[in-house]
């Protein structure tokens, strides 16, 4: 049976996840071209024909997951300053998280936890930049709601609550990868993206009327 050739570019996009996943588990300083070059099943010699060096290799890989990351602030990121922006910007962000977490998403969550148990470095690379592509949309949704009177109680820092809602992701995200049996949860599909937007809307402080009344919309 003839095996089906690889164009070049397939060859790339090869080399490129495998690099992918090797630098998430053992970031920059710690992950060798020999170890990307067999995740990919090819040669330590066609990597270098396809990239220079380790640093080109690695910025190729940023590059993508910037992309990537950028892609998907369009579609989960706030899109009104104000609570019903914070609450719709949760919903969809868990429904990314639980209803599709499968393929790349799946990967994405899975890379960052690697990346976290190794140097952290393209962990770090990525909650920063995240950080500083949504801070100013965040405070302001955070301020309007506040004066609305839609989030009350005490102010808690809005990078750290950020965080903390990105962490409850990861771990659904993670647990969900287990077989079905395994997994602590005693609800999945919707009932668990409503209870996982309600748990961190209420963390951030936002009023049970403000987070039904935009909930469903």
């Amino acid at each position: 049976m003839t095996r089906k050739r690889i164009s070049g570019p397939e060859r790339r996009a090869l080399i490129l996840a495998a690099a992918r996943r090797v630098f998430s588990l053992h970031g920059y300083d710690g992950a060798k071209t020999l170890q990307i070059a067999r995740e990919a099943k090819v040669s330590e010699a066609l990597v270098y024909r396809h990239f220079p060096s380790k640093l080109a290799l690695y910025r190729a890989v940023m590059q993508q997951v910037f992309s990537e990351q950028d892609n998907q602030l369009e579609i989960l990121g706030i899109q009104e300053a104000s609570a019903a922006g914070l609450v719709r910007s949760l919903k969809s962000y868990f429904c990314t998280v639980v209803a599709e977490t499968e393929g790349d998403v799946q990967q994405r969550f899975r890379m960052m936890l690697t990346s976290l148990s190794g140097d952290g470095n393209y962990a770090s690379q990525l909650y920063r930049r995240s950080q500083r592509l949504n801070n100013k949309a965040v405070n302001e949704a955070h301020r309007n709601a506040r004066e609305a009177g839609d989030l009350t109680g005490k102010p808690l820092n809005i990078a750290n609550t950020a965080m903390f809602i990105e962490h409850v992701g990861t771990m659904i995200c993670a647990i969900r990868a287990l077989d079905p049996g395994s997994r602590p949860y005693e609800s999945d599909g919707h009932d668990l993206v409503m209870d996982a937007v309600w748990f961190c809307c209420r963390g951030i402080g936002l009023t049970d009327e403000a987070i039904a009344r935009y909930i469903d919309e």
